[in-house]
């Protein structure tokens, strides 16, 4: 005879739970996760949500590790839902950080999703459509850069792969030629013809490092190659989905691109500070 893991209580011969628990327990989980995605459009204030969803939780048989992870994925969802739309509003990022306070939830339980990181991206492009100079990044230590008087750094990339843009030049269909025989000693030379050369166009890895972006530049500092290009010398951006590709205002110039992992956060934040 074991126990229900829910309730506690006999559960019969070769059973580990009863039926009725099981479907509450499960119940439980989606009203929470219901809750939580409800809440940049809800009603209720995030209190009250936080309420219910510690109500809901004690009633369903979810225990405080279950119930932190199961509002960490919740949660995370609601701001991927949230972005969907767009750019948060302040009204929206201030529920979802109330929700997060009152759930208590800490930097250590955020790790396991990059949510936390993607609202403070979001806030930081707000401020810029709104012609304000973002200062919501904390920087522990200093930055390897020898800034301007007055510049300010906006954000940072860590782990950043550089590439260039590289021709190479092969020759292809080459030929060295045939001897023919005439007669009996004799031998006629076919040359063989030359090959074509042909140029190959190939993004190279450079170097892999930290990027600043600033007010009025972008920075780069690796363990091979370091330097700075102004917005000013920038004449064209081009997004990709995991970096940011730019070309410089030089006749010699080829595209330099940027792996920071997100295209279109880098890409927002770089041409907006390139028109204030």
């Amino acid at each position: 005879m074991s126990d229900c893991i829910f309730c506690g209580k006999p559960a019969g011969l070769f059973h580990s739970k009863h039926h009725d628990c099981a479907e509450k327990h499960e119940s439980g989980r989606r009203q929470i996760t219901d809750l939580i995605l409800e809440t940049p459009s809800s009603s209720s204030s995030p209190p009250s949500i936080v309420s219910q969803i510690r109500r809901v939780a004690e009633q369903s048989f979810i225990s405080e590790p279950e119930s932190t992870d199961l509002v960490v994925a919740a949660w995370s969802s609601a701001v991927d839902n949230s972005l969907h739309n767009g750019i948060l509003s302040e009204d929206v990022e201030r529920r979802l950080v109330d929700l997060k306070n009152g759930l208590s939830l800490t930097t250590g339980d955020l790790l396991q999703t990059d949510a936390w990181d993607r609202i403070a991206k979001s806030a930081v492009l707000r401020d810029l459509m709104s012609g304000v100079i973002p200062k919501r990044m904390q920087f522990d230590g200093n930055l390897p850069f020898n800034f301007q008087k007055g510049e300010q750094v906006v954000w940072a990339f860590d782990q950043v792969d550089y590439l260039e843009e590289k021709t190479r030049r092969e020759f292809v269909g080459g030929s060295r030629g045939i001897n023919v025989r005439v007669m009996k000693g004799v031998y006629y030379h076919v040359s063989g013809f030359k090959g074509r050369a042909i140029d190959r166009t190939e993004r190279v890895h450079v170097d892999t490092g930290l990027v600043a972006v600033t007010t009025k530049q972008i920075y780069f500092s690796g363990a091979r190659k370091g330097f700075r290009i102004p917005y000013t010398k920038i004449v064209s951006f081009e997004p990709f989905t995991n970096g940011l590709g730019i070309m410089r205002d030089a006749l010699s110039a080829k595209p330099q691109i940027f792996v920071t992992h997100d295209g279109w956060f880098t890409y927002n934040l770089v041409t907006n500070l390139a028109r204030l």
